[in-house]
């Protein structure tokens, strides 16, 4: 699966609503391809701020501000107490495809999301994050740049829906410190997985993450490993069944209450955010 699958990588430097809502040369151009170059700032904790209305949910989810709507989608893959009803009745209130794309990524994450947690229920065994990982360096401005310092990270490739990464990451986001350790500089990948595995399905932990220029403190609860060798197939990309076929029966089912047809691009093998303009 995705968090022991994916061939590591390193970029080096040195070469209501009706009810509360709970989202320098070649060193400077290789950071910047990597997406991890970063000032340091004070570690802020995920704005997932309560929405009171339907009305400023569609309002951030359809915002001409990305960062908005990536807010937005965020704190609604995060609101665990989301219904299907809830969602449904906000998807037949959207205005644009945008509003229904987003939607739609949401509903499909907590559909995936709700079936894991009944198959697992009384499951117990290794934690997964649902997270295609490659190792990179990152260099760090201080006070006094001659002495910054690369230090080893782990960035998100991939996120899974259904998989707490997925509602808490975006690929790009680079992990430097999980559980309250930094990440160790001769991480590989597979130590990174063995990290996760250490930690048992049900345990939160907090991780430290460069995203955007900025560090954020994510905190999420490990899924179960097993859930994911069986949600997803060996590339890690593609839904099994019965995830499947659930997934195509509430999205059959939430197109079929607006007029207009509903956007192609929240399949499962798709890209799990959008391109920041």
């Amino acid at each position: 699966m995705p968090e022991n699958r994916i061939k590591t990588r390193t970029c080096r430097t040195d070469s209501p609503l009706r009810r509360p809502w709970a989202t320098r040369s070649q060193i400077v151009t290789i950071l910047l391809m990597c997406g991890v170059l970063w000032h340091p700032v004070t570690a802020q904790a995920q704005d997932i701020t309560a929405y009171s209305d339907d009305a400023q949910v569609l309002a951030d989810l359809g915002s001409e501000d990305y960062a908005v709507r990536q807010a937005a989608t965020r704190r609604l893959l995060q609101d665990d107490d989301l219904t299907q009803d809830d969602l449904d009745r906000l998807f037949v209130q959207c205005e644009t495809p945008e509003q229904r794309h987003r939607l739609l990524r949401i509903a499909r994450h907590h559909d995936i999301r709700r079936m894991i947690e009944t198959r697992f229920r009384d499951t117990t065994g290794p934690g997964s994050m649902g997270l295609s990982h490659t190792v990179v360096q990152v260099r760090t401005e201080e006070a006094d740049e001659s002495q910054a310092q690369p230090r080893t990270g782990v960035m998100a490739a991939l996120t899974l829906p259904g998989f707490p990464a997925y509602a808490t990451m975006d690929p790009g986001d680079v992990i430097i410190e999980f559980d309250g350790q930094p990440i160790p500089e001769k991480v590989i990948g597979q130590t990174f997985l063995q990290m996760i595995k250490a930690k048992r399905a049900g345990d939160t932990i907090r991780m430290t993450v460069v995203r955007n220029g900025s560090t954020v403190e994510v905190q999420m609860t490990l899924n179960n490993s097993q859930a994911l060798s069986e949600a997803y197939d060996i590339n890690g990309v593609t839904l099994n069944n019965p995830y499947r076929k659930q997934w195509a029966q509430t999205r059959e089912a939430m197109l079929s209450l607006v007029e207009a047809e509903g956007p192609d691009d929240d399949s499962p093998d798709a890209p799990a955010t959008e391109p920041a303009p």
